[in-house]
């Protein structure tokens, strides 16, 4: 018996397609004939080398029954060939090999099933195939499903994201200041308890600068409140360049600023309070002109100098020293001393001080 191409051998209308690799032209009639009164006249292309497998279209086929003795070479051989050209059904050794040995090593190689040559092979051949290629479909659907489960997972875990990222906008958002891009009053509160409570705890001492911009009222009614904006917002961006990262600065409301530098003393926060001031000077003269003037007051407290019971008593120590500032002509950098009671910040800090910023 000759080889049966695949183009004559799959009839119309036939659902599936078997390939049979036999070369023993007897066996294959007799295979191609069980297989066909299962599954319809045509099913059943067959070839007796291996070499003729490169003829053939293999996504024509569901599945593929092969001998394991061949002219040249074996059905490990085959099934190899095979998989290489991205045959996916499964493949049945039907060979009257019998040791348990080949039966593993075909297994192992890939083959779907194994299949011994006895007298009623044939009674049970089609029913094999049958349960293989449910089999087959079974993994194939299976794998279609796990694929289409882990493109929904992706697009959860994308949209999971994407939710993230816009939770964490919208938080930064809530706890920033939207003209200065500092931290707002929200933001402050928050942070001030963590960081006084860590301050007491470890014994380290945590400063705290109170600023209010002398002159902003008369900036806004001379000039407009749009320059009154670009005041508040250089503020913003010349404290945001002077504080360090592990510092806190805040818009505390109006023209009122506030920083809370942990692990600073009350000299070096003096010392940046009067950098500050000398260089907003210079930046709002270049913004308001000879048409108007503003700069800065400064009230500075200290957890070591001043003592605050809370965080709260600790802000309303530098405001207590904010106040005086102001009340001192304006333009003043004021520290609330150990009894409660504002003084003058005189003097620069110590050189260690300076290096330390």
């Amino acid at each position: 018996m000759t080889d049966r191409q695949t183009s004559s051998a799959v009839g119309d209308g036939v659902s599936v397609r078997l390939l049979v690799i036999e070369d023993d032209a007897d066996t294959a009639a007799l295979v191609t004939e069980a297989l066909e009164a299962r599954f319809g006249a045509g099913c059943v292309a067959h070839v007796h080398r291996i070499a003729r497998l490169g003829e053939l279209d293999l996504s024509a086929f569901e599945a593929a029954l092969c001998d394991f003795n061949l002219p040249d070479g074996t059905g490990l051989d085959a099934l190899a060939r095979l998989r290489g050209r991205g045959f996916d059904g499964p493949v049945i050794m039907v060979t009257g090999q019998s040791q348990p040995e080949t039966a593993i090593a075909a297994i192992r190689a890939g083959a779907s099933d194994y299949v011994v040559k006895t007298r009623e092979f044939l009674s049970s051949l089609a029913l094999i195939v049958e349960k293989n290629l449910a089999t087959a479909r079974m993994q194939a659907e299976n794998r279609r499903l796990q694929a289409a489960l882990n493109e929904s997972l992706e697009e959860v875990r994308e949209r999971n994201r994407d939710l993230q990222e816009a939770v964490q906008k919208l938080e930064q958002m809530a706890l920033t200041d939207e003209l200065t891009g500092l931290a707002n009053r929200r933001r402050l509160q928050g942070l001030l308890g963590h960081l006084f409570a860590q301050a007491v705890r470890y014994r380290q001492d945590l400063a705290c600068i109170m600023v209010d911009l002398d002159g902003f009222k008369e900036v806004n009614d001379t000039l407009g409140h749009q320059r009154g904006d670009e005041v508040l917002a250089m503020a913003g961006s010349l404290i945001a360049e002077q504080v360090r990262s592990a510092d806190v600065a805040a818009r505390f409301g109006g023209d009122e600023f506030i920083v809370l530098l942990p692990h600073t003393s009350c000299e070096t926060a003096i010392h940046l309070a009067q950098r500050l001031s000398r260089a907003f000077e210079d930046r709002a003269a270049a913004l308001v002109g000879p048409l108007g003037s503003c700069r800065m007051s400064v009230g500075i407290s200290c957890l070591n100098l001043s003592h605050p019971a809370n965080p709260d008593q600790l802000l309303a120590h530098a405001d207590k020293a904010l106040y005086a500032a102001k009340a001192a002509g304006k333009r003043t950098v004021m520290v609330c001393g150990a009894n409660g009671e504002a003084r003058p910040a005189l003097g620069e800090p110590p050189a260690a001080a300076r290096l330390g910023r």
